[in-house]
């Protein structure tokens, strides 16, 4: 059995890329993994969402994005694929993100709870041109989920392909077998870890704060949000919160690639209802999958300092700042990357080295801007004996009126740290015109009149020890 179980994980290794899970149709998840910390709790859902309203059949794929469905933000698009009769491959692909500051989820694009996609071997036509059709629907959309499709039916056939030719019995009992083994492994990293009890809290200047109460024991995490404020501006969805939560907690005990329903039942989350980390529809998502998520991030990184010290890291640059460049009917986002926060053992990584997505070439092709500068920022502050990552510098001329929204980050009082530990820089914006300088604030929709120059640095990561 010992053998099935490590021929499982490899074909899981090798089968799921990016942000992917593999559910049993009974909701029962065999392995999850992905950048995303939202997704953790989010692909699950999406899951349980899609088989609740659907009867998938076998080799049938159906589209989400939306986020009370389990869906992030709605440029990210789930697709759910029934493999076999009772296996779920649940896949997010990310569409060029338009960036939205709403004050609804129906303002911020085409909103898409679980619909069929797939069929009989080919895309549903009339629901693809019906989305297309949509004035909010992102350019091309039709043909991108299409292709979507087909990537995904070409990877499932390899899959069983995989699970034929090595010979895998694929069987209850296994399943039952790996469950249990998973749980047991990140009990055991918990219960060898240090117990306690802390509490932490984040301050947003829109009023939003989130207090956290994290338990270890037994080898078990128990987070408690009570105290947390009601939305107001920064709404997370209940599935986001948990698998935040998850994700922080399986990185900080050390079963980072470990997730499925064992490892699920390490982790405990309460929190009162209506709070911002259990928002409903139709509540926008954009400033909660960035601010909230960082700043829920940094929350539970406070209060898990405070119980296992040899453990302890700076906090990583709040929120990654994300910006978007429209003229003459084209349109540009990038999301800037942070550097992150230094521990006892590493240096913090610069946020060049995680930046993927970003072409300078693209951008001054389709907009009249020109790029001054895109670079490692070198006038960022790095405190502490052990330094964190420095963040990025993007410098653009306008070279005719462009219109830029941004959104960074909202955090109003930067949260006290330990004595080991220091912040880095944060995020910032500044607009130069005329010879003139100006800050601008962490979010906004302007209007940049040629020649005028804007900067924009990302948040560098906290250093680690007394200088």
């Amino acid at each position: 059995m010992s053998y099935q179980i490590e021929l499982f994980q490899f074909l899981l290794s090798e089968f799921l890329t990016g942000d992917a899970a593999l559910v049993q149709i009974d909701g029962e998840v065999l392995a999850l993994k992905g950048d995303n910390p939202t997704c953790y709790g989010t692909l699950r859902q999406a899951a349980q969402t899609a088989t609740k309203y659907l009867k998938l059949k076998e080799g049938e794929i159906a589209i989400l994005n939306d986020p009370y469905s389990g869906g992030t933000t709605l440029s990210d698009f789930i697709f759910v694929m029934a493999i076999s009769e009772d296996l779920l491959w649940v896949k997010l692909f990310k569409h060029p993100a338009q960036l939205k500051i709403a004050k609804s989820i129906e303002e911020e694009g085409l909103r898409i709870p679980p619909t069929p996609l797939w069929n009989n071997g080919r895309p549903n036509s009339v629901i693809l041109q019906a989305m297309q059709a949509h004035p909010a629907c992102p350019p091309n959309f039709a043909t991108w989920a299409e292709e979507r499709c087909k990537e995904l039916v070409e990877q499932s056939h390899r899959f069983i392909q995989a699970i034929e030719v090595t010979g895998f019995n694929f069987n209850e009992e296994l399943i039952e077998d790996f469950i249990k083994l998973s749980r047991k492994c990140a009990q055991g990293k918990i219960h060898d870890a240090a117990s306690g009890e802390a509490r932490a809290e984040v301050y947003l200047n829109s009023g939003d704060m989130i207090r956290a109460t994290v338990e270890v024991t037994d080898g078990k995490v128990h987070i408690d949000f009570g105290g947390t404020t009601a939305s107001q501006v920064v709404h997370l969805t209940d599935a986001a919160t948990y698998g935040v939560c998850y994700k922080k907690i399986a990185d900080f005990y050390g079963f980072p690639h470990l997730a499925n329903s064992g490892t699920y039942a390490a982790l405990q989350v309460t929190k009162p209802a209506g709070c911002l980390l259990s928002s409903k529809y139709p509540a926008p998502a954009t400033k909660g999958m960035q601010d909230g998520v960082a700043a829920l991030e940094a929350v539970l990184q406070l209060a898990l300092n405070q119980i296992l010290k040899t453990q302890e890291s700076a906090i990583a640059g709040s929120t990654p700042l994300s910006v978007q460049f429209t003229a003459h009917g084209h349109s540009c986002s990038l999301r800037l990357p942070n550097g992150q926060g230094a521990s006892s053992q590493k240096s913090g990584k610069d946020a060049s080295s995680i930046c993927e997505d970003i072409s300078i070439e693209q951008i001054e092709r389709d907009l009249p801007v020109r790029v001054l500068k895109f670079d490692l920022n070198q006038t960022c502050q790095l405190p502490g004996k052990i330094k964190g990552g420095r963040g990025l510098s993007l410098k653009v001329e306008a070279l005719d009126d462009v219109q830029v929204c941004w959104l960074s980050d909202l955090t109003k009082h930067r949260p006290r740290l330990t004595k080991n530990c220091s912040h880095g820089d944060i995020n910032s914006v500044v607009v130069t015109k005329d010879g003139q300088q100006e800050s601008l604030p962490p979010q906004g929709y302007q209007t940049f009149a040629k020649g005028s120059i804007l900067e924009i640095f990302s948040a560098s990561g906290g250093g680690y020890g007394q200088e």
